[in-house]
């Protein structure tokens, strides 16, 4: 698929040299150049928006020679055990025949999806925290999200063609799918870490689980950690309005259940 709404996207990249923690072989992956892109916002589960680009494909670091692939803050953060387990079940030397991705200036969404579910499967060999794999299947889910909303834009969904309404329906399924087990694995990871949880202090993954939980119809969950939110006092003003919105809608929901 191609990105048609970013056709300049090239420019806000360089090429970094990076060193497989596996192979140790050396390759060049795109980064974006700091303070480039400009930040726009979020959407109501913090999805990053930048203009001209979306940062998100970018924070994958995938070796193309033995197919080792994790997030960048991740990717050196390999015991010599884990190092030895990947080399020898998961990681080879012929995965760069058949995948070596043409250099096209940048990364597509095609692209971006196949390097985070290559990150996820070596994150869950690894194995690494429960909360990074989930971190990892909520990114999947955002970027399932650009992919329709590229199909929707400045179109109603009546007005798709027969292929683009099939494409459409398959990445919002593909979002709920990864939206669904982001959540499910964050639960779990409540009970076994500790914050900061992925980089995020206690208050924002309060309010990340309110809006997962509210997107999964988990209703009273949400409105538990929505409530977290609000009584704490290391809460942001602006954390707080974001998520008073959101209780407004779990109220009204919970009184047309009632």
């Amino acid at each position: 698929m191609s990105d048609n709404n970013q056709p300049n996207e090239a420019q806000y990249l360089f090429d970094k040299r990076v060193t497989c923690a596996i192979c140790d072989k050396e390759f060049k992956n795109k980064v974006v150049k700091t303070g480039k892109a400009r930040f726009l916002g979020t959407d109501e589960d913090l999805r990053p928006k930048y203009s001209n680009l979306d940062t998100i494909k970018y924070d994958v670091y995938m070796c193309p020679y033995c197919g080792y692939a994790s997030v960048s803050r991740e990717f050196d953060n390999v015991t010599p055990k884990q190092r030895l387990l990947l080399k020898a079940e998961v990681c080879n030397h012929q995965f760069g025949k058949n995948n070596v991705t043409k250099d096209i200036g940048y990364y597509n969404y095609d692209m971006a999806i196949a390097r985070y579910k290559r990150a996820l499967l070596i994150a869950v060999k690894k194995p690494s925290k429960i909360s990074e794999c989930s971190y990892l299947r909520l990114k999947i889910a955002w970027l399932n999200r650009s992919m329709y909303e590229e199909i929707i834009k400045d179109k109603e969904e009546e007005a798709l063609t027969e292929e683009e309404k099939a494409n459409y329906d398959k990445y919002r399924s593909e979002e709920e799918s990864y939206l669904k087990e982001a959540y499910e694995g964050f639960v779990e990871a409540l009970l076994k870490e500790y914050p900061p949880i992925c980089g995020m202090d206690e208050c924002t993954f309060n309010y990340l689980m309110s809006v997962l939980s509210y997107k999964n119809e988990e209703y009273d969950n949400a409105l538990r950690f929505g409530y977290d939110v609000i009584q704490s006092i290391n809460a942001s003003s602006k954390l707080k309005d974001k998520q008073r919105d959101l209780l407004d809608k779990l109220k009204d929901i919970k009184k047309g259940e009632n």
